[in-house]
């Protein structure tokens, strides 16, 4: 059996138990079908990055799970005709993949990192053809009028 992760985006109207509703509905559907629900994380309310059936929001879930190409088959069938998805993907993953963490850091912040409010004041960066226009010195323009 290969590793599979599903990304699905439901609709933001729906309700946090009609959610928990699809989301059994989901694992039903995959373990009916040999497959094997080994992760299920709740992202929750996300901003979409464009309008999908006239929404801007959706509710997302991951589900990490094991099975084979009917099994995916089977779920991607299911979601297409599920109303309350706005969109899903289905990807193979590496087996040997760390479980997804919920809510890690998105980078350790170091020593003399900006944010702690004591960085030095860096001049601002120049482009090649800048460097031109400050040798040339103080240039009489002419009145034009």
């Amino acid at each position: 059996m290969r590793s599979y992760e599903a990304l699905i985006a439901y609709h933001p109207e729906i309700g946090e138990a009609a959610i928990k509703d699809q989301i059994e509905r989901v694992k039903q559907i995959i373990e009916g079908h040999g497959g094997e629900v080994t992760q299920v994380v709740e992202w929750g309310m996300r901003d979409l990055s464009y309008r999908i059936k006239k929404q801007r929001r959706a509710f997302y879930t991951v589900l990490v799970f094991k099975g084979d190409g009917a099994t995916v088959a089977e779920l991607e069938r299911n979601l297409r005709i599920f109303e309350q998805v706005l969109r899903y993907m289905t990807t193979q993953i590496d087996p040997d993949r760390p479980p997804i963490e919920l809510n890690r850091p998105r980078r350790e912040a170091e020593d003399g990192d900006v944010g702690d409010g004591d960085y030095e004041r860096r001049e601002p960066r120049r482009r090649h053809d800048d460097l031109g226009l400050d040798d040339a010195g103080d240039v009489e323009v002419p009145d034009l009028s």
